[in-house]
């Protein structure tokens, strides 16, 4: 990990601006970079592999990415914090779909910050606004909410 740590203070395309989130599957490590609006992935020994992104609203763009987190099935799944949406990738980068949307019905973000997964797959996602947890399926159909106030 310490040659992670250098590839933040380092230079070009690689270089992470604002790391926010941080995911591990077998032997890559996705970052999410909050000012450039991408996720970055490197290897273990802190080699740049690939990015994801730019700066938009359209798919695979994103505005302040945040929490990401690899599903059993080594989908990537990233919060999309100010486009209010979770993105999800398949292992080549390519865009896969995406789920969630601003506002405070079921299956909406106010401020999605967090992302896990239980033994089911399902995701889970924390609204930093909403004081709550929304609970979908792996393909991001809604299922409940949690402890919303």
């Amino acid at each position: 990990f310490l040659n992670l740590l250098k590839v933040i203070r380092g230079s070009g395309d690689n270089r992470l601006v604002t790391p926010y989130g941080l995911a591990i599957t077998g032997n890559i490590i996705a970052v999410s970079d909050w000012d450039s609006h991408q996720v970055k992935k490197y290897s273990l020994n802190g080699n740049f592999i690939s990015k994801i992104g730019s700066h938009g609203n359209n798919n695979g763009q994103f505005n302040f990415p945040m929490g990401l987190g690899f599903n059993n099935d080594k989908l990537l799944y990233v919060i999309d914090g100010s486009n209010y949406r979770v993105q999800v990738f398949q292992q080549d980068n390519t865009f896969a779909f995406s789920f969630g949307s601003r506002g405070s019905g079921p299956g909406q973000f106010q401020y999605p910050v967090r992302i896990a997964f239980d033994h089911n797959n399902n995701v889970l996602v924390t609204d930093l606004y909403a004081n709550c947890i929304h609970l979908f399926s792996h393909g991001g159909q809604f299922i409940q909410t949690i402890n919303c106030h």
